[in-house]
């Protein structure tokens, strides 16, 4: 379902720690944005916060009944965060690009400039998208286990010690790639069971498109989970399954195992399992139950016209 949204009480939640600001000042990127709002008709209120504020900031907006919706500046954890709190609920929640790799802004046809992005999205109009949990936790985009979310936790840590994000990643993933750790875990699914030993998993709300990387989805609405789960038992097939996602040309790859559900079960030999969630890792108790939660988000959606 949709509905225009015009002349809207909006809140403006900016994460002052998004990316996007190593490159661009603060102060002049908000008021541009406030200004790309303002002028569609829209009254902002704005809120910086750091991340430590965000979470709390974000809880109390969902209750407050003098806005229509929110508009949340940052990259997909800031979004994921938005979620958590219940936004996108009887509220919409609005998405500005301000992080790294923006994969949700990129489902949603927004241009990477955030100024660009809030011009598109103050003609914006509520659209019903699909949701995807994992025992009961809310996630946007996608879940991952194995290798990526050894990554990031290790980026994470590389980076508070002051390392810069780019290197830190790099640095982390050439450590994983090294040390090839493997997942054993049983897929139970509607048709079956399978058990797989594999250096990485990944499941996506929605099937991603056949594109170079980053990845965007094909659609945001078909209530379905696709997993990919890397058929790889050496370094070797893994990095050529990495230069196949490079090209974009990994869906028919021999080294990709695929499949679309609704619902699985992700059982494995370990009590607790560590899980990447839209890029931001936790640790969970095992079984993982992963389920498409159709509809279940409400986000303000670009006009076709605007992305197309």
């Amino acid at each position: 379902m949709s509905e225009c949204c015009q002349g809207m009480r909006l809140a403006l939640v900016i994460n002052r720690s998004a990316g996007t600001f190593r490159r661009l000042p603060l102060d002049t990127t908000v008021a541009a944005i406030v200004a790309a709002l303002a002028e569609a008709g829209h009254v902002v209120r704005v809120e910086i916060v750091g991340r430590r504020e965000l979470a709390r900031t974000l809880s109390v907006l969902v209750d407050d009944r003098d806005l229509d919706a929110v508009v949340v500046g940052g990259g997909d954890g800031t979004i994921l965060t938005a979620v958590l709190a219940g936004l996108g609920r009887a509220k919409p929640l609005g998405i500005l690009p301000l992080g790294t790799l923006n994969l949700f802004a990129r489902d949603l046809g927004l241009p990477r400039d955030p100024v660009e992005a809030a011009s598109i999205l103050a003609g914006a109009s509520a659209r019903d998208i699909d949701l995807a949990e994992v025992n009961g936790l809310p996630f946007a985009i996608w879940a991952s286990m194995g290798m990526h979310p050894w990554v990031v936790r290790r980026r994470d840590h590389m980076q508070r010690d002051g390392m810069r994000k780019g290197r830190a990643m790099a640095l982390a993933a050439l450590r994983a790639f090294r040390r090839f750790p493997l997942i054993d875990v049983t897929l139970n699914l509607p048709e079956g069971s399978v058990t797989v030993s594999t250096p990485m998993l990944f499941i996506t709300n929605n099937p991603w498109r056949e594109e170079p990387l980053p990845l965007s989805r094909e659609a945001l609405d078909t209530g379905k989970l696709v997993i990919h789960v890397a058929a790889c038992s050496g370094r070797l097939s893994l990095l050529w399954l990495f230069f196949e996602a490079v090209l974009g040309h990994w869906r028919a790859s021999p080294r990709l195992k695929t499949f679309t559900t609704e619902e699985v079960r992700v059982t494995s030999r370990k009590r607790r399992m560590m899980v990447s969630l839209d890029g931001e890792v936790t640790v969970m108790s095992a079984p993982l139950i992963f389920r498409a939660r159709p509809k279940a988000l409400r986000v303000l959606m670009p006009p076709r016209e605007a992305v197309s």
